[in-house]
């Protein structure tokens, strides 16, 4: 009998070691699977007064050919190359945006300064001055047509957002339920393989939308986490995330858990397609629409502040009725109260500073491609704190009580009002729009006449001069100029070395030192050295030799039609350095705060496309290393396939031979 039984056992191991091999060739191409092989071992051995006689041989359990080290090293190979994936997806459409030489802001931007060199040319002519507004309407529906483009990109990555949450929700109720399966089945004793294969696959194509960590519980169950350990799956229930409007910002859409007001930094969840669309919004499409709105609102401010010094063709100068002041539109920051906010104080106020002045006469302003956050950190107390977001520098503080609370920093002023709960906030958004919302004025559409090509005022050496001093043409240098009426004259006094004709006590800027007018209304005027003066707000030189009582006029510039001093310095700021001003100078120009701007997302999407092919790289070889252990080589199934059959085979000779004693015992009986 115990013949019998060793043959059938041994039967049965070769049939279960088949059924295993044709089951691993079968699944050579199902995604997730990992190779299956029998452990095999002896029965329990049978004593007699002979001594131990083997009883066959038994299937202890069908393994699974895995290695969690591996399988891990592939899920995090897997999820960088999926975010870089994302990342390099969307930030390629910026850089071809941008870098487009005939979409670009740069030849329109170039346009528009040469329209104001024409005008400069010949102020007068009309079609000049309309040429002018052309070339800066075309100018301004670049800026927009570009934010445009980077809007409806906000709007993609949203919709690519909304979306993987939803297959991340997916994939976190189809795991909790293969959950409930192998609980079931791992309770007999034996792992349900081909589900356990089907729940690795699924954490596997999880991690491609966002990184995920894992460990298997005592129960077999299978415990999902993200970010730095928020629970996804934990044994068979999920905790869904949804996407909704951020507290600090309702036009964007952020992640939490469903039924938690909690929201998950965008750093948070990294890896993955949802990491990379993530980053790529907060690394590069942010910083798209913050630079081009900084390019678009330093150019609106520094050409207002200059059109706002000069004169137009009609006469009429700033704090004249019907003088236009801004050549450009352009709407105030943007500031968002966070809708989690409990205090009762509000933001009064948020504006663009005047452009200033730097030494070389040009305007320019301190504005940053950046966001700021406004936080106030004690309760009633009203203290604050305003970060730059792009560097985390703190760039003002101060305490918001009463009706009002001003302060400045990178060229922005706000204004605060008290009554704030300590932990209550505000974003602040100064160029993000600013490109959409940059416009010519409509008041210098209809009436090109109204671009303030001259000075308002001018100067002249008297006719009765007898020495060789030169007076320059003169410029305003301030918003407070005041025209002279009746005209400034100035005389050189030879015997007391000054230049009289200044107000008795006031001030005179001389070669920008300042300098108190004496008794007589004079200031030292060395004969010879090119001289700078500054005075109501006009700065002029003189220059040479003046004799004795040369006098020099300083008036009202009526009926300067010809003149085009004005839009000269207009014109000068293609090539000044108005932005990214440092709070004493400008840093950069229209043309090379855009430049940096393309250049900085080429050199973010070549660094995301060469890192995403070392990525490729090293996923490969993680999936080679794994598939080493846990994949199905055919060559080695087939040798299986012959061990088993002629085991097989074996075994059943040996019940052939048993089935023959059988026989002859029967027949020796009979």
């Amino acid at each position: 009998m115990s013949l019998l039984g060793t043959g059938v056992t041994a039967l049965n191991t070769a049939q279960l070691g088949l059924a295993t091999t044709m089951h691993n060739i079968s699944n050579v191409n199902t995604p997730g699977y990992t190779r299956q092989s029998t452990m095999q071992a002896t029965n329990n051995a049978m004593m007699t007064g002979a001594g131990s006689i083997g009883m066959g041989v038994h299937v202890q359990t069908v393994l699974r050919n895995y290695d969690d080290i591996l399988n891990k090293q592939v899920n995090d190979a897997q999820t960088k190359t999926s975010e870089l994936s994302a990342y390099y997806s969307m930030i390629s459409r910026i850089d071809n945006l941008l870098a487009d030489p005939n979409s670009g802001i740069s030849p329109v931007l170039a346009s528009f300064f040469q329209a104001t060199q024409d005008v400069a040319a010949n102020p007068s002519l009309i079609s000049a001055r309309q040429a002018m507004t052309s070339s800066a309407q075309a100018l301004v529906t670049r800026f927009q047509t570009l934010e445009n483009r980077l809007g409806q990109l906000y709007d993609e990555t949203n919709t690519q957002i909304s979306t993987t949450v939803n297959e991340i929700n997916a994939y976190s109720s189809q795991i909790a339920n293969l959950n409930e399966k192998i609980i079931a089945l791992s309770a007999v004793g034996h792992p349900p393989n081909d589900l356990l294969d089907a729940r690795e696959q699924l954490v596997f194509e999880l991690n491609q939308l966002v990184r995920v960590s894992s460990y298997v519980d005592s129960d077999n169950s299978l415990n999902v986490f993200i970010g730095n350990g928020q629970p996804l799956v934990v044994n068979i229930m999920t905790m869904p995330l949804e996407v909704r409007p951020s507290s600090a910002d309702p036009e964007r859409l952020i992640i939490g858990q469903r039924n938690s007001v909690s929201e998950f930094p965008e750093s948070y969840l990294d890896g993955g397609s949802l990491g990379g669309l993530l980053a790529f919004r907060r690394e590069a499409l942010d910083q798209a629409a913050n630079s081009l709105g900084q390019v678009a609102a330093s150019l609106a401010l520094t050409v207002n502040a200059q059109q706002a010094l000069g004169q137009d063709l009609l006469g009429t100068v700033h704090g004249d009725a019907g003088f236009v002041d801004d050549f450009f539109r352009l709407g105030a920051p943007k500031s968002i109260p966070n809708a989690l906010n409990a205090g009762t104080g509000s933001i009064n106020s948020f504006t663009f500073d005047a452009p200033k002045m730097s030494d070389s006469g040009n305007f320019y302003t301190d504005l940053r491609n950046s966001d700021y956050e406004v936080r106030f950190t004690s309760a009633g107390g009203g203290a604050f704190t305003i970060t730059r977001l792009s560097d985390k520098a703190v760039v003002a503080s101060g305490t918001a009580i009463g009706a009002s609370t001003v302060v400045s920093f990178d060229g922005l002023t706000l204004d605060l009002s008290g009554g704030h709960a300590a932990g209550d906030t505000y974003l602040l958004e100064p160029t993000r729009e600013a490109a959409r919302n940059i416009k010519v004025n409509q008041e210098v559409v209809a009436d090109v006449r109204r671009i303030a090509a001259a000075m308002p005022i001018r100067t002249r050496a008297e006719p009765t001069n007898t020495g060789h001093a030169v007076i320059s043409a003169g410029e305003v240098v301030g918003a407070g100029y005041t025209i002279p009426s009746p005209a400034l004259t100035f005389n050189y006094d030879e015997a007391a070395g000054e230049l009289r004709g200044f107000t008795a006590g006031s001030t005179v800027n001389v070669n920008g030192i300042d300098v108190t007018v004496n008794g007589a209304g004079g200031i030292a005027y060395t004969r010879g050295d090119a001289t700078t003066i500054i005075v109501n707000g006009f700065s002029f030189n003189l220059t040479g030799f003046p004799n004795d009582n040369d006098a020099f006029t300083l008036e009202a510039n009526e009926g300067g039609t010809a003149d085009s001093r004005n839009m000269v310095k207009i014109g000068a700021l293609q090539t000044a350095l108005t932005t990214n001003g440092d709070g004493t100078k400008g840093v950069a120009t229209f043309q090379v705060a855009y430049a940096q701007l393309v250049s900085d997302i080429g050199t973010k999407t070549k660094t995301v496309l060469s890192n995403g092919t070392a990525q490729d790289t090293v996923l490969q070889q993680a999936l080679e290393s794994r598939s080493t252990v846990a994949g199905v080589n055919l060559d080695e199934e087939a040798a299986n396939l012959l061990k088993y059959q002629q085991a097989y085979q074996a075994a059943a000779r040996v019940m052939n031979t048993v089935s023959t004693l059988f026989d002859t015992l029967l027949s020796i009986g009979a």
